[in-house]
């Protein structure tokens, strides 16, 4: 059994951002950090990964396979995040389909991913229901979405998240039974507001004002930016929020790592490389961000 908040590692460590799939994008940035191929490093740095290995890239398989790798040999930690969550529970999602035996298309385009065969899944699959939810050392927190104190103190006494998604999803069901009142829309911010799982691996969520399309399906509930109200003096390093290099990635102590890699298949079709969305790690405790290219960026933007 796994606890599902564990402690991040002490000394300096790089935290890579979500990777989609992107594997030779994560083999670039993990040279550019100064690993070899069996992830060490010499001057003893080790990975953390914010989650979301899968999905969208050309290779899933691959990217899991070597992140599993790391984390057995303790060169790496990993946390859980929606996507993984998403495969944990088996749910079928519009750029899943590897994991399933089945191509991804959008928009009537094929997008070229590794399938997954039955091997493949089985050990995808076991390799995801031991990350835990969330890292923390004294100076330092890892979270795939959200941190939100409540929600981490409820996962520190679980070992489970599937077990934890679950209980929750069923109170949540079960308090809704003497509440009619409820709309569709109100429902479904409950079961993502007050499930922890849900929490920590997608986020706070609060009712848009005009629905939008996600995934080819409309959506009326739209993410909270929690991270501009985060007080703590702890860094927070987190992913999930597909943010630009153009854009605001650090509000205080807390650091989105997530560049947008996992649209690398959108400048594809368009004819690229070169590519404007990255992978990136941020290096504690120097708080510089090296991108998979190379490039570093030694002032985070706030």
């Amino acid at each position: 059994m796994h606890a599902l908040v564990q402690s991040l590692f002490d000394g300096p460590i790089d935290v890579v951002g979500d990777v989609h799939g992107e594997i030779n994008a994560l083999l670039d940035l993990l040279r550019h950090l100064g690993y070899d191929q069996h992830g060490s490093h010499l001057e003893g740095r080790r990975l953390v990964f914010v989650g979301d290995l899968t999905d969208r890239g050309p290779d899933s398989p691959g990217v899991v396979a070597l992140v599993q790798s790391l984390v057995e040999s303790g060169r790496a930690q990993c946390v859980l995040g929606n996507h993984e969550l998403n495969i944990l529970l088996g749910r079928k999602k519009y750029d899943n389909p590897w994991y399933f035996g089945k191509e991804f298309r959008e928009a009537g385009f094929l997008v070229p991913q590794v399938i997954a065969d039955h091997g493949v899944r089985d050990r995808v699959k076991k390799f995801f229901g031991t990350l835990p939810l969330a890292l923390e050392r004294g100076d330092a927190r890892v979270v795939h979405a959200c941190w939100h104190a409540p929600m981490i103190e409820v996962a520190q006494t679980a070992t489970c998240a599937v077990a934890l998604y679950e209980k929750h999803r069923r109170l949540i069901e079960e308090d809704h039974k003497s509440r009619p009142d409820l709309d569709e829309i109100d429902r479904k911010l409950e079961h993502q507001n007050r499930n922890p799982v849900k929490v920590l691996t997608s986020g706070l969520e609060r009712r848009a004002a005009e629905p939008f399309p996600v995934g080819g399906k409309m959506k009326c509930e739209e993410r909270v930016h929690w991270w501009e109200d985060y007080r703590d003096p702890q860094t927070c390093i987190f992913g999930h929020y597909w943010t630009r290099l153009s854009k605001q990635y650090r509000h205080g102590a807390a650091y989105c790592v997530d560049f947008s890699v996992g649209k690398r298949w959108v400048e594809r079709r368009k004819g690229g490389p070169p590519f404007k969305r990255k992978l990136a790690a941020l290096r504690l405790p120097e708080m510089v961000l090296v991108l998979d290219d190379g490039i570093i960026h030694t002032e985070p933007r706030s």
